[in-house]
């Protein structure tokens, strides 16, 4: 997929998406409050306080639930339905079927799936500055880290641009380029590419994702995989 395509179609898709469902996000400088939505049509349900983020699902067999400290611990249940003591926090708790706001607190969650706005089927939910958290689904919970210890590519507008030039098997974009600003979390980066043509240049958002020691070019499935650091996300998927 190219980045004018991910920047501009996924754009108006996005937003489009998030206006049809009442979700448009807002970036807020205000303190961090308590937040609490239900995914839906998951059972997912979670609140999101300024000292931790809590989850819980149920079946018609079986509860989950955790939740997670800012230090990046996360307390995990299962089990069957009915047992005691059992999993859910919040016993016949109903929240509005809607998708919190960019955080200004610790924390974070971001929807999964491949129509995450408009069907999501579960939520990540971690600590934004270490990326330690739990990924719930209907069915299913487990313990993930979405900015990965390994070593990554360069965070550099070179290695950037290098990976666009791969992506478009040209020996160089310009006029094209790569603004300045770029930002880098875990394995994965986000850069603003300035397409020029006919002497004007368009403002593109681009998601890469690194390979070993170098950045491919993401696109928007990237977006529901659940994976994506926080930072990086709301600055693209949600917003772009």
């Amino acid at each position: 997929m190219s980045p004018t395509t991910f920047g501009a179609n996924m754009r108006f898709g996005l937003i489009l998406a998030l206006l049809a469902a009442g979700l448009a996000p807002a970036v807020t400088s205000a303190a961090p409050s308590s937040q609490r939505f239900t995914v839906a049509s998951t059972g997912v349900t979670c609140a999101i306080a300024p000292a931790s983020v809590s989850c819980q699902s149920a079946t018609s067999s079986r509860t989950v639930s955790a939740t997670i400290s800012p230090e990046g611990k996360v307390a995990t249940c299962s089990g069957p339905q009915g047992s005691s003591p059992g999993c859910v926090l919040w016993p016949g708790a109903v929240y509005k079927n809607f998708f919190p706001r960019p955080p200004s607190g610790r924390f974070a969650c971001i929807p999964l799936g491949k129509d995450f706005f408009t069907n999501p089927i579960g939520v990540v939910c971690s600590v934004i500055a270490t990326g330690a958290g739990f990924r719930i689904t209907a069915e299913k919970l487990s313990r993930v880290n979405t900015i990965s210890p390994r070593p990554h590519p360069p965070c550099t507008r070179a290695a950037l641009t290098a990976a666009l030039e791969r992506a478009y098997h040209k020996r160089s974009l310009a006029p094209s380029f790569v603004s300045k600003g770029s930002q880098c979390v875990g394995s994965y980066a986000l850069g603003q590419f300035i397409d020029m043509h006919n002497g004007q240049g368009d403002d593109v958002t681009v998601v890469f994702r690194a390979t070993g020691r170098a950045w491919r070019l993401g696109g928007s499935a990237d977006c529901g995989n659940g994976e994506i650091p926080a930072r990086i996300w709301y600055l693209s998927c949600a917003v772009n």
